[in-house]
């Protein structure tokens, strides 16, 4: 199907304007253009299915969608249609609240059992939500900051509760330089425009030897035909975070899918890494090169035993015939 064709529908289906760009894009961890698709017809919600490619990089394995719209429009999908049409709530509730406060208190106590923290620091969510993650921070005395471009959950967080949060997006944020200690983006980086940008900040904001933790959908917890959704513009692996934080200059300290948060946040990856030095692009690639990569015949065979676990345990959403052939 044509680019325009693709767009027009997607559009149509979100009753949102047509004056929005759309192209290809380089892969956002290595800059090669060379990929593949592996899966063209996603979830677009309320089980209807749409085409949107996703691929996957022929030099590192990254999975992304691709073409991508301009960054008004993702601008304007998060401000007007993703709370409002996908979940219909545009004020948290008390259940989503308590959740976020237990998984940063369980965040705390995983970092302070297994690292070395100040005993006051200076602390950063990316991609906050209504904030209450940094509640526990605060609790133990350190500086605490959120962000988040969701405005009626910013807004809660803001006015109800008191917490230091902004509505903005993460492209957009700004701190001062080596501040912070720790710094965490919970399930954000798939959503954001440019995961670059925001990374890139992230180093110039991070302190030596500082924590990032960065947590992503990395275990499918359902066949690819749901798991690739409209929703999310990038999927991670393992490989795939760890180079995103080598990439900006922080040595994974470990990768699992452990719920460092709790039990809460199912088919969860976590990645923490300390900051020391930003590689060369040269040296970057030559580490990709030399190994530190996915093929595309194993992303797809990962995919594939995912199905077919899935369909084992979920038989009712067990289509994995979408999925490309090896």
């Amino acid at each position: 199907m044509k680019i325009t064709n693709i767009k027009k529908k997607y559009l149509k289906f979100l009753k949102i304007g047509t004056n929005y760009s759309y192209k290809k894009i380089k892969c956002e961890i290595c800059n090669s253009k060379n990929n593949r698709i592996i899966s063209e017809k996603i979830s677009w919600g309320k089980n209807i299915f749409g085409t949107l490619p996703i691929v996957c990089c022929n030099f590192c394995g990254f999975i992304f969608q691709n073409p991508r719209f301009e960054k008004k429009f993702y601008k304007n999908f998060y401000r007007e249609y993703y709370r409002k049409k996908i979940y219909s709530n545009i004020i948290p509730s008390s259940a989503f609240l308590n959740d976020q406060y237990k998984r940063g208190l369980n965040i705390f106590k995983y970092l302070s059992l297994k690292y070395t923290l100040p005993k006051q620091g200076n602390f950063l969510d990316v991609g906050c939500s209504a904030g209450l993650m940094l509640k526990p921070f605060m609790k133990k005395g350190w500086n605490c900051f959120g962000n988040d471009p969701d405005e009626p959950y910013v807004k809660f967080g803001r006015e109800n509760l008191k917490l230091p949060i902004d509505f903005i997006d993460a492209e957009d944020m700004s701190y001062p330089k080596n501040y912070f200690d720790v710094i965490l983006i919970a399930g954000s980086l798939e959503h954001c425009f440019d995961p670059n940008i925001v990374l890139k900040k992230c180093s110039y904001y991070a302190r030596k030897n500082s924590l990032l933790i960065l947590e992503a959908r990395g275990e499918p917890r359902s066949t690819s035909k749901y798991y690739f959704n409209h929703n999310h513009h990038r999927y991670f692996s393992y490989n795939s975070l760890e180079l995103m934080m080598i990439k900006y200059g922080w040595i994974p300290q470990e990768t699992t899918m452990y719920p460092i948060s709790g039990p809460t946040r199912e088919g969860g990856i976590w990645c923490i890494g300390k900051f020391n030095k930003k590689l060369s692009n040269n040296e970057f690639l030559k580490l990709i090169k030399n190994g530190k990569r996915e093929t595309y015949k194993s992303v797809l065979s990962k995919l594939k035993y995912y199905d077919i676990i899935n369909k084992s345990l979920n038989p009712e959403r067990g289509d994995y015939r979408n999925i490309k052939k090896i």
